[in-house]
């Protein structure tokens, strides 16, 4: 493709975005499904500036009076971060066309500088987010690796990436993981096929370590969607003892018994629903969330989720804390876990918790939290902050059967 194509291409799919009715990864795969013959190096330009647009989305809005569209949002990017590509709207055969005079005006009217950072979040949440963590959540999030050690070493795994050319790092906290320096295609690398590397952030590893999950337990992912975290569970248990896998929506699960063959994580156990369960000694509710401390990697999430239904998640989250408390043995644990920076979700909803479980009380895991990431932590909750740790933001409590 030409350039000028390609970002006609841009333009196109940042109309379709603005929407913002689905994630925004959903509406890139379907439109490459569809557009096969569109090469790799070209979908790479594509996409990269779709989520460069997404990630100023606020910006690019405070610019103008009403909506903008998407040849105003990448009009408006060219402008402050690439001018060579403004001259790409020259109406030849599949370009954009030329900026009319109204349009050169506008661009000539903006300020020098783009607006700031903490403009990438709806009004509604700014009085509860912190200001550092909203700019944190406009760069891009890294590629981080959780090692399985099932079946590997860390320095094992960054001697064969080395040996292969692709540069990583240790990452700061986590004891798993390896930072990639460039954001590369791992799942088709011999390391991730035969199961000794996955994907994952390195604050959900650090959740998962703080969750304590012992060898021989008897545990249940109450949430485990994909099952990124009932994996790390497994490694943690050194796939000894037991580990259930449910979720409300079963089909998130479909991919996990794979997973796990390939990991050897043979303890993992999944659940079709949730009748007839047990006891257990650990209970993990990863619960659902507003997700806004997934922002790094989801530029597009922070416009899709509403005031009504963030009290709605507040309360199917007490709902779910509830029911999994009532399957937790005595002098067992309950860990709660989201990928939200709102104190609705996280702090107030520990509070309510144990304030209608009387028979739970709260552990202490900054003393975990500490030896982990050298941060100490004022509260017995953990809560991982972007703008500090450099990773997705989480919150984590933990409670104990008395």
């Amino acid at each position: 493709m030409k350039d000028e194509a390609r970002l006609q291409t841009v333009i196109e799919l940042a109309d379709a975005l603005f929407s913002f009715e689905q994630p925004a990864d959903n509406t890139l795969n379907a439109y490459f499904r569809a557009h096969r013959y569109i090469g790799s190096r070209d979908r790479r330009f594509i996409a990269d500036l779709v989520w460069l647009v997404l990630r100023h989305y606020g910006r690019l809005s405070s610019l103008t009076s009403e909506k903008p569209t998407g040849r105003m949002a990448v009009a408006a990017l060219s402008f402050y971060l690439n001018k060579e590509l403004l001259p790409l709207f020259n109406g030849e055969k599949y370009a954009p066309v030329p900026l009319s005079e109204k349009e050169k005006a506008w661009l000539a009217s903006l300020p020098s500088e783009m607006p700031p950072a903490c403009l990438e979040c709806p009004d509604w949440l700014k009085d509860g987010l912190d200001k550092a963590d909203i700019e944190a959540m406009t760069f891009p999030a890294s590629t981080d690796l959780r090692v399985n050690t099932l079946k590997t070493e860390r320095d094992t795994v960054l001697k064969l990436l080395e040996k292969d050319g692709i540069k990583a790092e240790k990452t700061p906290f986590s004891p798993w993981g390896i930072r990639l320096a460039e954001r590369i295609n791992i799942t088709a690398h011999s390391l991730f096929r035969d199961g000794l590397v996955e994907v994952q952030d390195e604050g959900s590893q650090l959740v998962s370590l703080l969750s304590r999950a012992q060898p021989g337990e008897t545990v249940i992912d109450w949430c485990a969607g994909a099952g990124g975290k009932t994996l790390a569970l497994s490694a943690m248990m050194q796939a000894k003892g037991t580990l259930y896998a449910a979720d409300a929506f079963t089909k998130r699960l479909k991919d996990l018994p794979e997973r796990a063959n390939r990991a050897g994580a043979a303890n993992i156990i999944l659940l079709n629903d949730y009748k007839d369960l047990k006891s257990y000694d650990l209970v993990l509710v990863d619960a659902p969330c507003t997700g806004t401390g997934t922002w790094r990697r989801a530029p597009d999430a922070r416009w899709r989720v509403t005031a009504e239904q963030s009290a709605t998640i507040v309360k199917t989250q007490a709902e779910i804390l509830d029911k999994a408390a009532s399957h937790v043995k005595k002098g067992g644990r309950l860990f709660y876990i989201t990928c939200s920076l709102e104190k609705a979700e996280n702090e107030n909803q520990a509070g309510a918790f144990l304030k209608r479980h009387a028979d739970f009380e709260m552990q202490d895991l900054s003393p975990a939290f500490n030896r982990l990431t050298g941060h100490a932590a004022k509260t017995e909750t953990i809560r991982l902050r972007p703008s500090e740790l450099h990773t997705d933001g989480f919150f984590a409590a933990s409670f104990k059967r008395k």
